[in-house]
């Protein structure tokens, strides 16, 4: 089909909604939990909105791609992309909400939001739901009603709950209701050790310190969760649980040998794990990962890894780490008005480096030109175009049970 690859259809998974501005006064009522987040219009600005924390304080300013489905096609159309899947900002997810009714009313509200621009723009949006996960039977609930009323395939949980692992016993039974219904589960990585409480640790964990929380934090919590629901032994009792780790599983394959090895040589710690090894794991259970690790190499690694029927599109639209160029090619600025660090902008969008992968017959020097800002890079992966598409849709609509 040619270089770069045209796919027939784009499914990117991994992709973030926030309330719309008109939630914002049914949420009014929550706003005695102190990490409760809503939007409201900009009242200076028609296509933005304001994240306000409980006291009312503007934390940011967010465009309207971040909440309205108009506005996000425009960008799909852009790049290619046929189907977003919608899930909630993983501060939204009320994890911290101590009231059962409470954590699930806002899990209802953000549901039903995303519920509707899905029905204004059949067939270009899936979503997946929020669930009060600290409150099992309310989270199965939830879970049955979104999947009843809206159709949801899915839902996304943080990589962990208000500082509880996933493989607590407690969370079990949302897990198996979940294999049950055949709804998907989405793990992002929020809080831990992302937003630690610890002093030393905090100051270790400092935004400021290279956006540390965000480039690192995350890739550990993601290992963390992934480690809890292994060694817990959540993959192997639900092995038909289809369980997609974001940004390409964040730590998880570089540690795979580790963990397995730490098994083999300490036996006596490892009494009541899951007997199945980290590569078994990956390999005979249901997990899934997205394209989101920044670099084709190590793309081609997860491909051998794992296959490429287990790994799908995501870009973490619309947010800055994603994988949409935030510098204008002629200006060389992004809204911030901060400059290119590079020559060029890389000028990357959803898919662009499954796309760009060479084929059996792509030239290498071809496909090595499209990624210019990676030092050293001498060799890049052959991906089939059959392989390809799967990571482009087919892998997506498999881990949703469309396919």
């Amino acid at each position: 089909m040619g270089w770069p690859y045209k796919p027939a259809e784009k499914w990117d998974v991994h992709t973030h909604t926030t309330t719309s501005p008109e939630t914002y006064d049914s949420l009014a009522r929550f706003t005695r939990y102190a990490d409760f987040i809503r939007i409201r219009a900009h009242d200076g600005k028609p296509c933005c909105a304001q994240m306000v924390n409980a006291r009312g304080e503007v934390q940011r300013v967010i465009e309207d791609n971040a909440y309205d489905g108009a506005a996000r096609l425009k960008d799909c159309d852009a790049h290619g992309v046929t189907v977003q899947v919608l899930s909630p900002t993983p501060m939204m997810i009320p994890d911290y909400v101590d009231d059962a009714q409470d954590a699930a009313d806002i899990c209802r509200i953000l549901n039903d939001d995303n519920a509707a621009t899905v029905a204004k723009f059949p067939g270009r949006f899936v979503a997946i739901g929020a669930v009060p996960l600290r409150f099992p039977d309310l989270a199965i609930k939830e879970m049955e009603r979104i999947k009843k009323e809206h159709d949801m395939r899915g839902i996304e949980i943080n990589s962990n709950v208000n500082g509880a692992d996933l493989d607590d016993a407690a969370f079990f039974p949302v897990f198996e209701a979940a294999e049950k219904l055949g709804m998907a589960i989405f793990i992002h990585p929020w809080g831990g050790f992302m937003m630690p409480g610890e002093d030393r640790l905090k100051k270790r964990m400092n935004p400021a310190r290279n956006w540390r929380p965000w480039l690192v934090g995350m890739g550990m919590e993601t290992a963390l969760a992934f480690d809890a629901l292994r060694s817990g032994r959540v993959h192997e009792r639900l092995p038909k649980l289809r369980v997609l780790y974001a940004h390409g599983g964040g730590g998880i394959p570089a540690l795979l040998g580790r963990l397995e090895h730490g098994a083999y040589c300490r036996p006596d710690l490892f009494a009541e794990a899951s007997k199945l090894d980290p590569y078994k794991t990956v390999r005979e259970c249901g997990v899934y990962v997205d394209t989101l690790v920044h670099h084709p190499a190590l793309l081609g690694a997860l491909i051998d890894m794992l296959g490429a029927e287990r790994i799908a599109l995501g870009s973490d639209y619309p947010y800055p780490l994603g994988e949409i160029d935030p510098f204008d090619p002629q200006t060389l600025l992004d809204p911030k008005g901060n400059r290119c660090p590079y020559p060029a902008a890389k000028g990357i969008y959803p898919g662009y480096t499954v796309e760009h992968l060479p084929d059996a017959q792509t030239k290498m020097e071809e496909a090595l030109s499209a990624f210019p800002w990676v030092a050293g890079l001498q060799n890049l992966p052959r991906v089939s175009d059959e392989d390809k598409q799967r990571m482009l849709s087919g892998t997506a609509k498999e881990w949703l049970g469309y396919a």
